[in-house]
């Protein structure tokens, strides 16, 4: 990156080095190298130590081939189906195959500037999140679309990744969305797209974000979010209260809770090649506490009812965790 100077009267080049710059930039993309701040070992150290989980990754092919591009996040309903989302312009953004690859059906052509994460509720509805225009869209499983929600307040319109990142249910049929990209805030809406609150500010003390790119709900009904460039979780109440966190260094991409309980996260190092050593996590919900590791990349999770991990890969592959 290039910066003019001028100093006496003289226009001088000078060429900024990009990750200085990335380090301080909350907006960075998922796919950029944004250098060490200091907490690459702390997670490398964890996943060192971590055993093993019996995962087995699998590559799941789409029959009749689409194309597909930067997959950033797949959902699954209780039927076993997988709803990929896609960043890509020759086939519609929402893709939907059967466990076996076969193409169902597809939807959400023209919707997304920047397709984010896709997530089924309870009721099987399907919800989207534009981390650029911030818009949260949520569909029937056939691709209906039923509601609309501006996330608003971006710092940067159309700026790539400066909206909204994640969303997450709760058992009234309200919504909490992670507002992670240039803000660092949680926002509760009720199930007519109403907003209820609001809550997080920049930083890295408790409740406080450096990009909360990820949220799930807990069977307890706890907030629990991916503090990305913090490298921790966090938990809260519904009402936006600190119950706790657990620092793991690096990036925290993504986390989901299993509907046995079971809470998984995605890291990677901040200084690797992006998507070339991130790893899998169980943890301890109570505490936050390692259980175990599978290597793989997630943009973002979600399992399905059998224990399968979906994990956005954010490349053309559709890639799947199965239970050994």
């Amino acid at each position: 990156m290039m910066k003019l100077i001028i100093k006496n009267h003289l226009l001088l080049l000078v060429f900024l080095p990009f990750i200085a710059i990335a380090q301080d930039n909350p907006a960075v993309a998922d796919d950029v190298v944004v250098g060490d701040d200091g907490s690459d070992n702390k997670l490398r150290e964890i996943v060192l130590t971590a055993p093993e989980l019996a995962y087995e990754l699998i590559e799941v092919a789409i029959n009749p081939p689409l194309t597909i591009e930067t997959i950033s996040s797949i959902a699954v309903d209780q039927a076993g189906n997988y709803y990929v989302i896609h960043r890509g312009d020759e086939t519609d953004s929402i893709v939907v195959i059967d466990n076996a690859g076969q193409v169902l059906r597809t939807f959400g052509n023209g919707l997304f500037s920047r397709a984010h994460t896709i997530r089924v509720d309870g009721m099987g509805n399907v919800w989207t999140v534009d981390s650029t225009s911030s818009m949260v869209y949520k569909f029937s499983a056939e691709g209906a679309l039923l509601l609309e929600i501006s996330v608003g307040n971006l710092p940067e319109p159309f700026e790539d990744s400066c909206g909204a990142s994640d969303i997450a249910f709760a058992d009234n049929g309200h919504v909490f969305i992670s507002d992670g990209y240039c803000n660092a805030r949680i926002v509760e809406y009720d199930a007519a797209g109403q907003k209820q609150n609001e809550w997080g500010s920049p930083g890295n003390g408790p409740g406080e974000f450096n990009l909360p790119h990820a949220i799930s709900m807990s069977p307890e009904g706890n907030v629990y979010v991916a503090d990305r460039e913090n490298g921790r979780i966090q938990w809260f109440t519904q009402n936006g209260d600190y119950l706790g966190e657990r620092h793991f260094g690096g990036r925290i991409l993504s986390i989901i809770f299993s509907s046995s309980g079971n809470l998984f996260i995605g890291a990677e190092p901040k200084g690797a090649t992006p998507m070339q050593e991130g790893n899998i996590l169980q943890l301890n919900p109570q505490n936050g506490e390692v259980i175990g590791k599978t290597p793989g990349f997630a943009h973002a999770l979600e399992i399905s009812e059998s224990d399968i991990i979906l994990g956005g890969s954010l490349t053309e592959k559709i890639t799947i965790y199965i239970p050994n």
